[in-house]
């Protein structure tokens, strides 16, 4: 019983972490998109780098940003600077190369989806971080197709799709493609 239950949170464990990572294959593609929404002029109204501590001081560094600009009389007001980047910490590089584009009361030029202004970036397309989603997704779609055929058998338990490749098989098939089916 326990074998299952641990092979079953693995399972939905990965099932979540591959669904983030559509998610975030999503923002890959509003980061290729965004290049082509309409612009507006933001004012910068925070600027700085967030420093992420432990107990043997700063470890990692994120540039962060507030920005406020209008559509249509409708004021709007985002925090993104790139896709990817967001919540993304690294060196003081990393973190100081946005300096001097993110100064307090600079105005900016931002892209805004058409139907939703809310949604905005300043640097619009993809950047070398916009990736980290969907590289993700392929490592944990290579890990869940690892959990579905080498966990079970180590563990002692039916492999999870072998049940539905029968069904398939003795619903029309030959089967000649699954182990022990008839040739």
């Amino acid at each position: 019983m326990w074998r299952e239950v641990v092979y079953g949170i693995v399972l939905l464990g990965m099932l979540a972490t591959l669904g983030l990572s559509v998610r975030g294959a999503g923002l890959l593609l509003s980061a290729w998109r965004s290049t082509r929404w309409p612009t507006a002029i933001a004012r910068i109204t925070r600027a700085g780098i967030l420093e992420r501590h432990d107990e043997d001081g700063p470890r990692g560094y994120c540039p962060q940003v507030e920005y406020t600009f209008s559509v249509d009389a409708t004021q709007y007001g985002c925090t993104r600077i790139a896709f990817g980047i967001e919540n993304l910490y690294g060196s003081p590089a990393f973190a100081h190369a946005y300096d001097a584009m993110l100064r307090v009361g600079m105005n900016v030029p931002v892209h805004y989806h058409p139907a939703k202004p809310g949604y905005s970036v300043l640097r619009p397309g993809i950047v070398r971080n916009s990736f980290l989603p969907l590289l993700r997704g392929i490592a944990c779609f290579a890990l869940l197709a690892l959990v579905l055929t080498v966990l079970p058998p180590a563990m002692g338990v039916p492999p999870l799709l072998v049940p539905a490749f029968q069904a398939m098989s003795n619903a029309g098939g030959s089967g000649a493609w699954l182990p022990g089916g008839s040739r």
